[in-house]
């Protein structure tokens, strides 16, 4: 007798002769937007650029470039925090801050939530990041126009608040780590991509992406406008006990 094999149904006869194409993962929900990444990533390139340079005659006008950039953007993230989109502003910064009662509470009575307290300690510190911002760029400008003839104890202040500053860039790298192991993902990646993997929908109604290379271009340009001024020429960088003292050389010369 000739067995035959039965004849599978067209749809199931083409099924089998198509692999099942792979589902497109999801993109993850929008939560930062991207002037709010443009600034974090531009701020702390200036603000290590500036630390990198701060002992360096040689590199002083880069220095102060980037301490004006700082400054400039210091003044962005804070209008940008009062008018922008709700996400982005400050109010948020403390509301996240001010958990940290309620964790304590919580701890006290179970056992304590040390993600939670990683969240906490991150969102404290960026605060404290922008806190520490403003004194520093005033104490440096101050100690380079040698406001009061008080440059030496200006230099003084402005590299205590450096000092202070990288130590809590540093807490907050730590915090990056220790959250990004306890949650088993990088906790980094959102400030680069605006997104994270959790559903749900986007945080982030508009992107804003053409104020983010606005702001991109802005800060390029000034350190590269600067660079042509002043770099390596000694103009307009000199603190006013310098230019005193220069003037003072060339009285003596006549």
């Amino acid at each position: 007798m000739n067995h035959t094999a039965p004849e599978l149904p067209q749809a199931d006869a083409d099924a089998s002769n198509h692999p099942p194409t792979a589902q497109p993962q999801p993109r993850g929900r929008l939560t930062t937007d991207a002037p709010t990444r443009a600034f974090h990533w531009l701020f702390a390139l200036s603000f290590a650029g500036a630390w990198l340079t701060a002992e360096s005659e040689r590199w002083r006008d880069l220095h102060i470039t980037l301490g004006y950039a700082f400054g400039g953007l210091l003044v962005f993230r804070l209008l940008y925090g009062l008018i922008g989109p709700r996400q982005a502003r400050l109010p948020l910064m403390w509301r996240r801050v001010s958990g940290l009662g309620g964790w304590l509470r919580s701890a006290l009575a179970s056992q304590p939530d040390l993600p939670r307290l990683a969240t906490l300690g991150m969102g404290a510190a960026v605060l404290l990041l922008l806190l520490l911002a403003a004194p520093l760029v005033l104490s440096g400008y101050a100690g380079h126009i040698d406001w009061l003839g008080l440059e030496d104890a200006l230099a003084e202040l402005h590299e205590f608040f450096a000092n202070a500053l990288m130590a809590l860039v540093l807490a907050h790298l730590a915090l990056i780590a220790v959250l990004s192991l306890m949650r088993r993902k990088n906790t980094a990646l959102p400030m680069l991509t605006g997104r994270t993997a959790d559903a749900g929908p986007d945080l982030v109604k508009a992107n804003r992406g053409w104020l983010a290379i606005l702001l991109v271009a802005t800060v390029l340009g000034f350190v590269a406008w600067q660079a042509s001024q002043d770099f390596g020429q000694g103009t307009g960088t000199g603190t006013a006990a310098d230019m005193q003292a220069a003037s003072g050389d060339d009285d003596d010369e006549d």
